[in-house]
Order: C-alpha cells, then structure tokens, then sequence
C-alpha cells in the first residue's frame, strides 16, 4: 500500500501545498519544526481527497488516463479493501496531525475532510458544477494548506486572507486548464466542466485573467517589489502566448502547453515566497530585502526558459 500511498498523494501537488504551507508560516510569524513536519498534515489531507475522487472517477479515468502510472485504482495497485483502509487511514492521520497546529486547524482539517466527500460523491457531486468546481477546489487547497503554516508559527495569528485570496484566484487560472487533458472522458460522463459548457477560447481566456489577476494583487501585497514584479510580469505574458496558443492546439501540444503554464505558476510560487522569507530578516537592509527575491526571480527565469526549449524540442521531434 506505501506504492498506492505515494501515488495518491501527487508529487506535484504535495510540492505545491508544502510550499504554500511555508507561505503561510512566513507572512504571519517564523518559519519552526513545526511548519516543516507540516509535510505530514498535507500528504495526509491529499491522499484522502485523491483517493475519494479517484475512486469516484475511476471509469473516467479509464478513458483519459489510460497509460498513466500515478493511478492506482487503474494500475491495480491496491485491493478494494486495501483502499478503504487507506482512505479511512488518511482521515485519521489527518484529524491526528492537525491537532498539533491548534484548534483552528482541526476544525477545518475536519471541514476539508467534508468538503472530499461532496466534492466527489452524489447527491451534491460538486465537481460537476461549472464554476464552483474550480472556485471550490482553489479556495479548499491554498486556504487550507496557509491554514497550516499559520498554525504551525502561531495558531493565534491573524489569517493572510489577502495572500488567500490572491493564491486561490492563480489557482483557478490553473484548475481551469486540467480539463484539457480530461474533455474525452468527462464528455462521456456528462461532466459539466467550464470546458465542456463553454468551449477552449473562453477557458483559455478566463485562465488568463485570473492569472493576470493574481500577478496584480500578488505584486501589491509584496509593496511591488522590484523582483516579484518583474517575474509576475514575465511569467503573466508569456502565460497569456501559451494560452492563446492552448486553444487552437492538438491534445499533444496542449498538454506541454499546460505543463509550462503551471511550472510559470510554481515558479511565481518560489519567487513570492523568497521576499515574505526575505521580509522575516532583521539584519537585512530594505535593498537587500529587494535583492533576494530579484536574484530568485532572474535564476528562475532561466530554468524556465530552458524549460521552454526543451518543450518546443520534443513539439519538432514529435512533428511527421
């Protein structure tokens, strides 16, 4: 079951959630052993919500996901009855570590829990409903995951609810986007996904103004920072060229263009959170704090731009 385990949780999801957990430890207090051990809690919490919907969507799957490895409903990985008893362990795991970030946290922790369950199941099967799936789903995962790192600095604290509110708004420029890789099966089953009702060129462009959303109100929240802005910006602009491209593209070529919109997304990630690291120095000067997450921003701009070329070699290599 530790292969069926690893596999519900998601690498890139985990990542993302442990990042944003860290975030929340930074914009409110320091970063301790506790947010760190963090990673526990969130592998948890996404095992159990992978796991419920993964189960519910397993014909689905079938159809979009034929070959891939990271389902191990479909890889046959784990028993029925081995599943059950690893869904209802993550839930355990979950309430148990969540108890050690205060009050606050288990109660969500217990409302997320909730949340799994009428996301995926009937009657109420949210991940049906054209806008309060991805609404839902955004606000659910980075509320929760900077729910986390509050406690883990000081269950006191004030909640970042700007810092929310400008993290759910990227990720449901991101949520958006997934369906692209899912039309095939969700059309079959009779998903109601924004996709579906609306078509490609009005996704492509409400991702795109979520995404240029996001990169405003994250830019204030760092006093505009000469660093974050600039990424923001560079990652914003050539979000918005991918997702022009998205919409007129074949499903291979729409799948790297999605990857390179979400590794832009992760990178931004980074890059705001080196300045809240860089705003919790006492020792450094306010050019210093700019300088940070400016020398952060410049190194991920390369990495992403050799990204960039290894995904336009593999598009010609690809071409008859």
């Amino acid at each position: 079951m530790l292969i069926a385990t690893a596999k519900f949780a998601r690498l890139r999801i985990v990542t993302t959630c442990y990042a944003l957990v860290f975030m929340g430890s930074a914009a409110t207090g320091e970063i301790g052993p506790r947010t760190i051990f963090g990673l526990g809690l969130v592998i948890a919490f996404i095992v159990h919500a992978n796991s419920i919907n993964d189960w519910t969507d397993r014909e689905i799957d079938r159809i979009n996901l034929q070959d891939a490895g990271d389902r191990p409903l479909l890889t046959g990985d784990i028993s029925a009855r081995q599943f059950w008893l690893l869904h209802g362990s993550s839930a355990v795991a979950a309430l148990a570590l969540a108890s050690v970030y205060g009050y606050r946290v288990w109660w969500l922790t217990l409302a997320v829990l909730a949340v799994d369950y009428a996301y995926s199941l009937p009657p109420l099967r949210l991940t049906n409903r054209t806008l309060l799936s991805p609404l839902l789903l955004a606000a659910t995962y980075t509320g929760y995951s900077l729910a986390i790192g509050v406690g883990a600095a000081d269950p006191a604290s004030e909640y970042p609810w700007p810092l929310a509110g400008a993290l759910s708004l990227g990720f449901v420029a991101r949520l958006l986007l997934k369906d692209f890789r899912d039309l095939d099966g969700d059309r079959q089953h009779g998903k109601h996904t924004f996709l579906i009702r609306f078509g490609a060129r009005p996704t492509a462009a409400a991702s795109g103004l979520c995404a240029v959303g996001a990169a405003v109100w994250l830019s204030a929240l760092s006093e505009w920072s000469p660093g974050v802005v600039a990424f923001l910006a560079l990652a914003t602009a050539l979000a918005i060229a991918w997702l022009a491209r998205l919409a007129g593209s074949e499903p291979p070529q729409q799948e790297r263009l999605v990857r390179m919109i979400a590794r832009a997304a992760n990178y931004s990630l980074v890059v705001f959170l080196a300045h809240l690291l860089s705003q919790q120095q006492p020792g450094l000067n306010s050019a210093d704090q700019r300088l940070i997450p400016a020398v952060t921003a410049a190194m991920l701009l390369l990495l992403l731009g050799a990204h960039q070329l290894r995904e336009a070699g593999l598009a010609v290599t690809e071409q008859p």
